[in-house]
């Protein structure tokens, strides 16, 4: 099978296990979020932000060096890659245990630690999981993954409504994944065929660790830009506070945390292949940006404008006050959903220490900024987040567009229209709702028929861009055009836009 085919098909099926799994998520939350309390939701995310500080600290990296090593000694490599995996994997879960009850005492509730426990749980299971993972990542071979991610992924769900429903309360949020964890890990091994070779490989972990030691030091910086509005929010607005900014934080990077899940699998494989040629890598990276404007811009701006009906229906009329800090960090996420492929860019032509350097100047900047906007409770935290992190998104799209030898004005052109024409509409669709009556949002029927405003906006959007530039919806059908299955949806998708 041809790049280009293993690229469309892997994309493919990712993006049906996301669809999938969001389904699924959005009726679990919809029940959970009315079951559980608010600070409920903010004890997991500080619980969470522990483990994801030193999980980048001790295993970022090693995945990626699998995926970009590709001499005769690659087995032995892997292997190694194994062996130092599991070793930096049991340090840091003693790292966990010893300071757990610190992390709980500084957040006066003991509850968090038992939370950390489940954590480690599934922490390690996920983390032996990395090699197999890694070497069907490195194949575009997504079947496997996108079969046994989507199983495991219902059942945490549908057990996440068993354990609320049984009255566990907060661990409703984290045991059902403990207990899944580990079957996912036998059946990556099981399916791979892959073992590790019982000499240590000892020799390969100073390559391993000089090639990761950007990525970690990098990652852990953009763990610390991604959770670091957490614990400030946690501490100084309070858990309550912080499980209303977790919401909204996630609503407004819905779009975006699945365009960043299907980039971060794909990118760095197929960048990667293609590294040695300029031009080619240059124009696969464009395809990629001109592709993310197209699909990011109208559904982000569309979730924008239905935020009131979207958290009234989902999580219900409790979480009012998350509606306000989503429309505003929807801004933050446009940004957000371009520069996405920037980290993967960086790897694939061997510079991981650029992203490095960029996030150890970017994260200083964000954390003081969330610190002065929590004195003014969740919202000046959302828009303290939304101004620094825009800023930092276009930075990195600079520096990306530099080491493929094109100027910001250039790659502007890529997504020049679908922005402006998508900040364009927006404003014209806030202005024409801002002028309609308000409605009782108690009114189920008033609720769900504002939620049309979405399919409208997007084939506004749509229809639009088609008019202004002919040829300017291509990317999201020249991949399709030689599938059969894909024929009668074309078809619709033609005629609807008028092409």
């Amino acid at each position: 099978m041809s790049l280009g085919k293993k690229i469309f098909s892997s994309a493919f099926l990712l993006l049906l296990r996301k669809i999938w799994g969001n389904l699924v998520n959005v009726l679990v939350m919809a029940y959970l979020a009315r079951v559980l309390s608010k600070e409920d939701f903010g004890m997991l995310a500080i619980s969470s932000v522990l483990i994801g500080l030193i999980t980048t600290l001790g295993t970022s990296g090693i995945a990626e060096y699998i995926i970009y090593y590709d001499e005769d000694d690659k087995q032995k490599v892997v292997s190694a890659a194994f062996w130092l995996n599991l070793l930096l994997t049991v340090a840091i879960i003693v790292v966990v245990i010893a300071v757990g009850p610190y992390w709980s005492s500084f957040y006066n509730d003991p509850k968090i630690y038992s939370l950390l426990f489940l954590l480690v749980i599934s922490f390690f299971f996920e983390m032996t999981s990395t090699i197999p993972k890694s070497l069907l990542r490195k194949e575009l071979n997504y079947s496997v993954l996108v079969f046994y991610g989507g199983v495991s992924q219902t059942t945490i769900a549908l057990g996440k409504v068993v354990c609320a429903y049984s009255g566990l309360g907060v661990y409703s949020l984290a045991l059902p994944q403990a207990i899944v964890s580990p079957f996912l890990m036998i059946a990556f091994y099981l399916k791979t065929h892959w073992r590790p070779e019982l000499n240590l490989g000892v020799n390969y972990f100073k390559p391993i660790m000089n090639y990761s030691k950007h990525l970690i030091g990098g990652r852990l910086l953009t763990k610390l830009v991604n959770e670091g509005d957490n614990l400030i929010v946690g501490k100084l607005v309070g858990l309550e506070g912080l499980g209303i900014y977790t919401l909204a934080f996630q609503l407004a990077n819905l779009v975006t945390t699945n365009v960043v899940f299907l980039i971060n699998d794909l990118v760095l494989p197929v960048l990667s292949k293609v590294k040695r040629d300029v031009a080619r890598l240059r124009e696969v990276y464009l395809k990629m940006i001109q592709l993310l404007s197209l699909i990011s811009f109208p559904l982000i701006i569309a979730f924008a404008l239905a935020a009131e009906p979207i958290v009234m229906i989902v999580y219900g009329g409790k979480w009012i006050e998350a509606i306000v800090p989503f429309q505003i960090l929807s801004v933050f996420a446009l940004g957000r959903s371009l520069s996405s492929p920037s980290s993967s860019l960086f790897s694939a032509v061997g510079k991981p220490k650029l992203g490095f350097l960029f996030t150890l100047i970017v994260a200083p900047i964000f954390l003081l900024s969330v610190w002065v906007g929590s004195f003014y409770g969740v919202i000046g935290v959302a828009v303290s987040t939304t101004l620094v992190r825009s800023l930092a998104s276009v930075a990195a799209l600079l520096v990306a567009a530099y080491l493929i030898n094109l100027s910001g004005i250039q790659l502007f052109e890529r997504f020049k229209k679908p922005f402006v024409l998508a900040i364009a509409l927006a404003v014209i669709f806030y202005c024409a709702l801002s002028l309609l009556p308000d409605g009782n949002f108690d009114s189920i029927t008033y609720t769900i028929s504002t939620l049309f405003v979405i399919p409208i906006f997007i084939y506004v959007f749509f229809v639009c861009l088609r008019i202004w530039d002919s040829e300017a919806v291509n990317p999201l059908t020249e991949s399709f055009r030689n599938r059969a299955w894909a024929k009668p949806f074309l078809l619709v998708f033609k005629k609807v836009l008028f092409l």
